[in-house]
């Protein structure tokens, strides 16, 4: 397994916070598993949807758009935050608006993809994994109860690299 986890991500590196970032959700497409009843069909796509503007967006794009999942190549396509999820596997999420970021990690719960976002409040507000830069580097957090949410799986190798496991079970929609 190859996860950069705590690779410097400051302007002197040879490879820039965003990069790092692509590479980072690359990593999590290998390691995570979704229900039986979203099986991919034998010619079907690894489908990454990503959601808003930026330089890691970008970034994220051109890295995974020339990538393969096992022997299925991943197909990356740009929409907005009330686009629908159809075929999508993932979700690359760079919206920052509290309402449309809740109406993105809703849809994504309820059609099981795997939502990955940036900042420490992502996986706190209901994704399921954040990204965060702490002391220039790259690391981040799993919410457990938000892959449970969705129907998936996140393997104990991610879980155990990541900087914080966390249990979402208060955050607003969440049941009680």
């Amino acid at each position: 397994m190859v996860l950069l986890f705590g690779v410097r991500a400051d302007a002197q590196s040879p490879v820039g916070e965003a990069q790092v970032k692509a590479m980072f959700v690359y990593n999590f497409l290998k390691f995570v598993e979704w229900p039986v009843e979203n099986a991919l069909g034998a010619r079907d796509p690894f489908v990454v949807v990503i959601i808003g503007e930026g330089a890691t967006a970008d970034a994220t794009e051109r890295f995974l758009e020339s990538r393969a999942i096992g022997d299925r190549p991943l197909f990356v396509r740009r929409i907005k935050w009330d686009q629908p999820l159809t075929g999508a596997r993932a979700a690359f999420v760079v919206e920052r608006d509290a309402k449309k970021l809740r109406h993105v990690l809703d849809a994504a719960a309820a059609a099981s993809v795997l939502t990955i976002g940036e900042g420490e409040a992502f996986a706190t507000s209901g994704g399921v994994i954040g990204l965060l830069v702490e002391d220039r580097k790259v690391r981040f957090d799993v919410d457990t109860s938000a892959a449970q949410l969705a129907g998936l799986r996140v393997s104990s190798k991610i879980l155990a690299l990541s900087h914080a496991v966390r249990s979402s079970t208060n955050r607003p929609g969440a049941q009680e």
